[in-house]
């Protein structure tokens, strides 16, 4: 950009801030100031990007909002670690009730620069007003169970209705199960062994199942889902195929325990900690599906039309099956206005599943679209 331009620019944001409140003052970061000479000269405070910054910033206050996306997302491909247009980019999709969408651009801003004030107060605006205060106690609390001394510390499954038994029985998620039932008899092997160990101490380098059954320390000799071999090393117990008791035991709790709680908040409508805890079992478990399900799910119960369609289709892709996902999914495309991408979805699923709930479902979702009748008059709002 030329000095003359640069100038021109600055003329004009000047000559054109009104006296009240706007929406380029209403979002922009402390400390944003930066001055012509830092622009002329190159200072190393003004880097390039922080040009489009406030071009972006003059056509924000503008109300030009096409104009001034386009400048963000010039100025962040030129330096993707800018936080001033990140954090004008969140406060304009803040503006367009793309909530989720802000939400994790300043979260973004927070991985990289922690103490980000404005960052820190537009996330807390955005997560009060995703998730507005409830006026009426959750359907399902959470409650601590206190393990005692005569039974093995064991992650504990919740279920809160009958769907979440399919849930659990992804085909991705056999191998936590497996894990789970690992943990489960190595958490019996390590209480047994200790017994072994104060009954006996002159024999505590002795580690045997089958000692530890014959001698009465177990009723039975625990059997890995995966035939693993036991062995106990550092006062542990470890099986060859999963690992040590320690580390299996906190994977499955931090899984199960989750997705569970994700469960809990959505039922709840809780959404946006529904939302928190889907997104970190979707990290750990980039391939299960039915958790891609959950979170779209709830992104869609949130508004966020655009990311529920980016996680159906990952759910698709691990389970093509899903038939939940869908007729969400045709559901969003016809909210989008994409009427024959949902009908070709909703016409195979009541070809293929006659005479069960879904086929019926699509069967007459497809008629009601077909006879001209509106999203809100098919789907009206609660």
């Amino acid at each position: 950009m030329k000095k003359g331009s640069i100038i021109l620019l600055l003329t004009a944001i000047l000559i054109n801030t009104p006296a009240h409140r706007t929406l380029a003052q209403d979002f922009q970061p402390a400390g944003s100031e930066i001055s012509v000479r830092d622009l002329l000269e190159g200072h190393k405070r003004a880097p390039k990007s922080d040009t489009y910054y406030l071009m972006a910033l003059s056509d924000a206050r503008k109300g030009n909002i096409e104009e001034a996306e386009k400048a963000i997302k010039t100025g962040l491909q030129v330096n993707p670690r800018n936080t001033r247009l990140m954090n004008l980019k969140g406060a304009l999709l803040a503006r367009q009730g793309k909530l989720a969408a802000a939400r994790s651009i300043f979260l973004t801003v927070l991985q990289l620069d922690p103490e980000d004030q404005y960052a820190q107060a537009s996330l807390r605006s955005v997560e009060r007003t995703l998730q507005p205060q409830r006026k009426i106690e959750p359907l399902l609390k959470k409650t601590s169970t206190a393990s005692t001394q005569d039974a093995p510390v064991t992650p504990v499954m919740v279920k809160p209705l009958e769907i979440e038994k399919k849930i659990l029985e992804a085909s991705y998620f056999i191998e936590i199960k497996d894990k789970q039932q690992c943990y489960h008899g190595m958490s019996l092997i390590k209480r047994a062994q200790d017994a072994f160990i104060a009954a006996k101490p002159d024999r505590k380098s002795e580690f045997s199942t089958t000692a530890l059954v014959s001698e009465g320390f177990l009723t039975a000799t625990p059997v890995c889902p995966n035939s693993g071999i036991y062995s106990w090393k550092n006062n542990e117990v470890e099986c060859d195929k999963h690992g040590k008791q320690s580390a299996v035991g906190a994977e499955v709790t931090n899984v199960f325990g989750e997705f569970n709680n994700g469960m809990r908040s959505k039922l709840s409508r809780n959404y946006l900690d529904a939302l928190k805890s889907f997104e970190q079992v979707v990290v750990l478990y980039p391939k299960w599906a039915e958790a891609h399900f959950q979170m779209a799910d709830t992104l869609f119960r949130l508004g966020e039309t655009d990311p529920a369609i980016a996680s159906l289709r990952i759910c698709l892709k691990h389970d093509s099956a899903n038939l939940d996902a869908q007729l969400l999914l045709a559901n969003l495309y016809f909210k989008k206005g994409q009427k024959s991408a949902a009908l070709t979805i909703l016409d195979k699923v009541s070809e293929k599943h006659k005479g069960t709930v879904y086929g019926l479902a699509s069967r007459s979702i497809a008629s009601s679209i077909r006879s001209g009748r509106n999203y809100y008059q098919i789907f009206p709002p609660n």
